[in-house]
């Protein structure tokens, strides 16, 4: 198998395979910031032609969706790349899901090109591999640094699309996270963020939240400086 020489590709591909999927864009502001759309389009035909990487182009003349393939998985854990921080696909993510994929993987670029980036970036799917579903509810994202001094800090972020029941789906899954973070994180300092998509949804959540053991914080997704979402 051919080795992978080119450290980027390594971690973009790493990234890729980690977030299920992510769009060029994403890609783009994330690891090719300040570079020719030519490097990202010589990327994705390197990857693509090894067979490492799939991609699509939605609706035939729309953005490009990347997914990690099992031969990329390979190539990755050739290079000493756990496998169970990688999710290998054969395609996009399904139609369901795909929207929310997109958009935590928005809230994943605008948390890595932070100052200081997150030492550790995990999606849902990645804290459930990693701890063999013994967490009982796990954010869709979870950011951890460790601030000047040692203490650790952890962003907890959940994208709410506004499909689900505000009071018997969103703020019991809220209630359950934020004890559960509370717990599972003591001594770090957490925050939840609620990423919505508009105002009304916004200030509709903000007016329900109950009193919760930790900070929650709601947020328009495409308000959030950085945030480019091609959906």
């Amino acid at each position: 198998m051919t080795p992978l020489t080119l450290t980027r590709d390594l971690e973009v591909m790493r990234a890729v395979g980690r977030f299920r999927m992510l769009t060029r864009p994403q890609l783009k502001r994330w690891f090719f910031a300040g570079v020719s759309e030519t490097v990202v389009t010589r990327f994705v035909d390197r990857t693509t032609g090894k067979g490492w990487l799939g991609v699509q182009r939605l609706h035939g003349n729309g953005m490009q969706v990347l997914w990690l393939t099992r031969k990329g998985r390979d190539a990755l854990v050739g290079q000493g790349v756990a496998a169970a921080d990688l999710f290998p696909a054969t395609g996009p993510a399904a139609a369901k899901d795909f929207e929310h994929t997109v958009m935590i993987g928005e809230a994943a670029v605008w948390l890595a090109t932070k100052t200081p980036p997150p030492e550790e970036l995990l999606p849902a799917s990645a804290l459930l591999r990693f701890f063999g579903g013994r967490m009982a509810v796990v954010p869709d994202l979870l950011a951890l640094w460790r601030l000047e001094g040692g203490t650790p800090a952890a962003l907890a972020v959940e994208v709410d699309l506004g499909t689900e029941p505000l009071q018997t789906v969103l703020l019991p899954k809220l209630a359950l996270l934020a004890n559960a973070l509370h717990d599972w994180l003591a001594g770090c300092l957490t925050t939840i963020l609620v990423l919505v998509p508009r105002g009304r949804r916004q200030a509709a959540v903000r007016d329900a939240l109950p009193d919760l053991p930790i900070p929650v914080v709601v947020e328009v997704l495409e308000e959030l400086p950085g945030v480019n979402s091609g959906v």
